[in-house]
């Protein structure tokens, strides 16, 4: 099969982005590396053990992912330090710990939109091998910056589909499979 599309130009020229707005072109990958205590763009670009986030939405789904057991996974969709759409995984504690945070700010009636949220890695010590992991923990630090564009962009385009659907395990952990089930609020980020 031959399929034709239309080319898409990458316009090189352009540089820099406007204070208070986001590159949203396409989703930034991180990854919380739990056994070094860093986070990563992609599979190699270190950049810390902190990630300030501002997040557009969250998602929740369970299965089989990236060679793990069955579990629940939070996929975070967010606006990085650069200003760029992205999107991270948490599971086990450190999936506790955001949803503590989100609990903790909905008690006090308060959102987690428009605020910064800074994730943190934290080492733990396993009592069942004896080894040392991470753990990300979440604690809300200012106001957002992108507050604004992230409103306009949650009216304008966000809503559960933006979530990729999670790749499936295979050796590397980047198969192209799909999860299961997966769920989110319904009625979040539509239009009124």
């Amino acid at each position: 099969m031959n399929a034709m599309t239309q080319p898409i130009e990458i316009a090189l020229d352009e540089t820099g982005l406007p204070e208070g707005q986001i590159l949203a072109d396409s989703i930034r990958q991180w990854r919380p590396d739990c056994q070094s205590g860093q986070f990563k763009i992609g599979a190699a670009t270190l950049r810390g053990p902190k990630l300030d986030m501002e997040i557009v939405g969250a998602q929740i789904s369970s299965g089989e992912f990236f060679g793990y057991p069955p579990q629940t996974w939070l996929a975070v969709l967010f606006v990085d330090p650069d200003g760029v759409l992205a999107s991270v995984l948490f599971k086990t504690e450190s999936f506790d710990n955001f949803t503590e945070l989100h609990r903790q700010y909905r008690l006090k009636g308060e959102t987690l939109l428009g605020k910064t949220i800074r994730a943190s890695m934290s080492k733990r010590a396993s009592r069942a091998s004896g080894e040392s992991y991470y753990a990300v923990e979440f604690e809300v630090t200012s106001e957002g910056k992108h507050a604004a564009a992230i409103a306009d962009f949650r009216q304008r385009q966000y809503g559960p589909g933006l979530f990729r659907l999670l790749p499936g395990p295979t050796e590397s952990g980047n198969g192209n499979g799909h999860a299961e089930t997966g769920t989110a609020e319904t009625g979040k980020g539509k239009k009124k």
